[in-house]
């Protein structure tokens, strides 16, 4: 009796079964099912390439916008700001401390209006027109000046004279309205200050959408002939 039995009280007993591997997919289409591509880098699309036509057109509209918007503005500044006055005496003209505040309202009107001009258009603009950034926000700054040049000659034609030239036939008791213009010349800088955090503000804008659709096609589903596990 030298055989060894494998019934259920044989010696040695059996080695239980030892716990199965999972399957893991094969490195390529040849050894197993379960086979998938890998995904695909995205190629985003680059930038164009700037061309004399693309800057002269950019440059027409950046212009004509800023253009329309200062007239605009110039208009709402005219309607909403009331003129500080002198009043003429005898020698000369002065002015009480009511007029002063008048004065004040003028500059703040302009930086205000100015300011919501700016970046409005800095921001339409370069989400518009975005395609070689650096020079739109070139642009966009010399748009800001140009619009505060339009600005401030608008106002001088909407506003009264220039005081200087209707004193002497002002009788005394009589007020003359100064020119619709700011005194202060730091509000010219409203206008380009404005328009550079408008286009900042949409170059932010553009980078978190092209972002959002690279993140997009990065996880978009695969098509069903490369999802299927290959049974080859």
């Amino acid at each position: 009796m030298s055989g060894v039995s494998e019934g259920p009280g044989s010696w040695p007993p059996p080695a239980p079964p030892g716990p199965s591997l999972p399957a893991y997919p094969a490195a390529n289409p040849g050894l197993g099912p379960g086979w998938a591509p890998a995904p695909q880098p995205v190629d985003l699309p680059s930038a164009p390439k700037l061309t004399l036509r693309g800057a002269l057109t950019s440059l027409s509209v950046v212009l004509a916008w800023f253009g329309v918007a200062a007239v605009l503005a110039a208009l709402v500044w005219w309607q909403v700001t009331p003129l500080a006055e002198f009043t003429r005496t005898a020698d000369s003209a002065g002015m009480d401390e009511e007029q002063l505040s008048k004065q004040f309202a003028t500059d703040g009107w302009f930086w205000v209006i100015g300011s919501v001009g700016g970046l409005v258009s800095g921001l339409v603009l370069v989400l518009l027109r975005g395609r070689n950034p650096i020079l739109m926000v070139l642009l966009v700054l010399a748009g800001g000046a140009f619009a505060t040049f339009v600005m401030l000659e608008v106002g001088l034609l909407l506003g009264p004279s220039d005081p200087a030239s209707v004193m002497a036939a002002t009788p005394v008791g009589g007020k003359i309205p100064l020119q619709l213009k700011p005194e202060a010349h730091g509000v010219w800088f409203a206008w380009s200050i404005s328009a550079l955090v408008g286009s900042i503000l949409a170059l932010w804008i553009g980078e978190a959408r092209e972002a959002g659709r690279a993140q997009r096609a990065a996880y978009a589903p695969q098509s069903p002939q490369h999802a299927l596990p290959n049974r080859l």
